[in-house]
């Protein structure tokens, strides 16, 4: 990022050679801060970098939610369809079953009338033989 910045390296680096350090070593010192601060620095530049980049990011990930979303919302849909479906069959069995059953007891309901008629002829039958008895 070696940008430059506001920093005055020959006031620091007079200031260090008037707390004793040698003209030298003041200017190695105050040069090394300075790279030191341009390279910690961020400058606007940079920061409009850095958010382009996470924008750019974000949109991506966005992206990537809704086509996830987009996937997921897909798949239930057939599984719900899938399920409609079993559900359609089932009706139709319980139907079928309905209709069978109603088919079974209406015979049951015939042979139990029959069956009552049968008792009842019989018994006539015994009842006139009984009363023809001395």
């Amino acid at each position: 990022m070696n940008m430059p910045i506001k920093f005055d390296t020959l006031s620091y680096a007079r200031k260090l050679e008037e707390a004793g350090l040698s003209q030298q070593q003041a200017e190695a010192q105050s040069l090394a801060l300075r790279d030191a601060l341009a390279e910690s620095t961020v400058t606007p530049g940079d920061m409009l970098l850095m958010k382009t980049d996470v924008i750019a990011r974000i949109e991506i990930l966005r992206s990537d939610v809704h086509a996830q979303i987009e996937k997921l919302r897909s798949d239930l849909q057939g599984q719900i369809d899938a399920l409609k479906g079993q559900v359609v069959a089932l009706k139709a069995q319980i139907a079928e079953l309905k209709a069978h059953m109603n088919i079974r007891f209406n015979i049951l309901y015939m042979l139990t009338g029959l069956s009552l008629v049968l008792h009842g002829v019989t018994l006539g039958v015994l009842f006139k033989i009984l009363s023809r008895l001395p």
